[in-house]
């Protein structure tokens, strides 16, 4: 298996396809705005700001990947969490916005050539594309899996759905 086709198991997984672990459709199948939006009381996120936060990170690399400079971060990466109201419409809107996000990383993974993957990612990043790819796979997989915390400590989680 060549690096670009690991890479591409690991976005599915986290994107769409079951795998060893709950993947992101999964993730929030069947979830409404309102238990989205909910937060415990120690100060956890909610699952709509984690989405958020997936949202605007990779956003910025789908970006990156677009040959774009994204705009100057403005915010903590704890603004990055932001939550949305009750709003079913607005929780849709932002489930098919990261969806949509993944979908097109995984289409411009498709069209990356080996040797791109073993260039630096972009000027000042110190790491490769690989790499940028393996820490963003990371990323989502550790915020997906809060996101099943949550839905289980809010009692939302059939464990037929995968992490009993």
């Amino acid at each position: 298996m060549t690096a670009k086709e690991i890479l591409l198991e690991q976005l599915s997984a986290t994107h769409n396809q079951k795998n060893w672990f709950v993947p992101f459709s999964d993730s929030v199948a069947g979830l409404q705005a309102g238990d989205a939006a909910w937060k415990d009381s120690s100060g956890n996120h909610s699952v709509w700001g984690i989405v958020n936060h997936l949202i605007f990170w990779n956003g910025r690399w789908l970006t990156r990947l677009n040959g774009e400079v994204p705009a100057k971060i403005e915010i903590e990466n704890s603004g990055t969490f932001t939550d949305g109201k009750a709003d079913e419409e607005a929780w849709k809107a932002s489930v098919s916005k990261l969806d949509e996000i993944m979908t097109e990383i995984e289409l411009r993974l498709k069209d990356i050539t080996d040797e791109t993957l073993d260039k630096e990612a972009f000027p000042g990043y110190g790491g490769s594309w690989y790499e940028m790819f393996t820490q963003m796979t990371i990323h989502n997989a550790y915020h997906i899996g809060q996101i099943v915390h949550l839905r289980k400590q809010h009692g939302l989680w059939d464990p037929k759905q995968g992490v009993s």
